[in-house]
């Protein structure tokens, strides 16, 4: 992405982040959020609105769509996207409208990768850790299955890990074994 197209794009989320959170609407706003990137992701959406040959009129059509369920201060965002004729750039101005929140308010999404799924207790008891050793809030828990960890887990979220597995504490013993 060149520098124009940044620009373009924290020109729209800068503005709508500081609103959403001089409304106190971030839980909201993270869930619209959330939606829309998984939807977009699942469709293939970013690739269709990348295309040259595909009128901008179908663009905003098809980010129109996603008005019918949000949050109406998320309709109103849409709605100045299409207005503005900036639907080529809604994927990228979601995700950054995202980070964008998820820095502002320090919650975010920690992604927890462990040999075997964790029960409930095991969760509750690791989130205050978690918020603690890496100085944020949990929004949510993402739960991945990697077998190959043999044991314990490994905690992502806010660009930190946090690795207690088994597999870590193996080949940090082969390297001081060398």
């Amino acid at each position: 992405m060149d520098k124009k197209t940044a620009k373009v794009i924290e020109k729209y989320s800068i503005p709508f982040v500081q609103l959403v959170i001089e409304k106190g609407e971030e839980d909201r706003i993270f869930s619209d959020l959330d939606q829309i990137k998984q939807v977009a992701e699942e469709t293939g959406l970013p690739s269709f609105l990348a295309q040259v040959a595909v009128d901008e009129s179908d663009k905003e059509k098809t980010v129109g769509f996603f008005q019918d369920s949000v949050s109406p201060l998320m309709q109103n965002f849409i709605q100045v996207l299409i207005y503005n004729h900036r639907a080529n750039l809604f994927y990228d101005i979601i995700l950054d409208c995202l980070n964008r929140l998820e820095r502002e308010t320090n919650q975010f999404v920690v992604t927890i990768s462990s040999a075997h799924p964790l029960t409930d207790g095991q969760k509750e008891r690791l989130l205050p850790l978690i918020e603690k050793k890496m100085s944020l809030k949990v929004r949510s828990i993402k739960e991945q299955i990697d077998e190959g960890l043999i044991g314990g887990f490994v905690i992502f979220a806010n660009h930190k890990t946090i690795d207690v597995s088994i597999k870590q504490q193996l080949r940090v013993v082969k390297e001081n074994l060398k």
